[in-house]
């Protein structure tokens, strides 16, 4: 039976002649600063294409799924949550916690990098990793206070639009249809 347990053990691997750092995975490894990747998000944002952080969170969502004992339908919330949670940290992407209000699901992710304004970077990510995780297109839309509400990929410009009119997360939660919420 999985325990939900993650193990970091061995999951880089530092070649310090050959100059490479590598996942577990064999997928290369490059560390960048808060500032530089920051400037980089704040570029894309202003573009409106954070199509590469949504990949990036697809490869999260990879490792995440890599890392379990048995497919993720098959083991309980929790198991993959805390997976979730691990491999989120592990990449330096901050603290991940989850909240339930009502049908929804809410990501609290504390400690992250402060990419752009409106927290639209880390949404991206966080979109790309459940997508890849639940295999079915999920947005994570910026709710304030590093919180985002997990929401249908095709209602998700209505809920950013709620929430940029000056609705609260309370609100926001009250006003989804239940089966829109993820």
């Amino acid at each position: 039976m999985h325990d939900g347990r993650f193990d970091p053990g061995g999951f880089y691997e530092f070649n310090l002649s050959g100059g490479t750092i590598r996942t577990r995975t064999r997928e290369r490894v490059i560390v960048l600063s808060e500032a530089v990747l920051s400037s980089l998000v704040a570029a894309a944002a202003r573009d409106g294409d954070l199509t590469p952080l949504r990949r990036l969170g697809e490869l999260l969502g990879n490792h995440v799924l890599s890392g379990l004992d048995r497919p993720a339908s098959v083991l309980s919330p929790d198991a993959v949550l805390g997976h979730v949670s691990a491999v989120t940290a592990l990449f330096g992407w901050g603290r991940l916690t989850f909240e339930r209000w009502g049908a929804a699901l809410v990501i609290a992710l504390r400690d992250k990098p402060e990419l752009d304004e409106d927290d639209l970077g880390a949404a991206a990510l966080l979109g790309g990793m459940f997508s890849e995780i639940s295999q079915r297109q999920v947005s994570c839309v910026p709710t304030g206070d590093s919180k985002f509400v997990m929401v249908d990929f095709e209602v998700a410009e209505t809920v950013w639009g709620w929430f940029k009119d000056g609705a609260d997360l309370p609100a926001i939660v009250g006003m989804l249809q239940p089966k829109r919420a993820s």
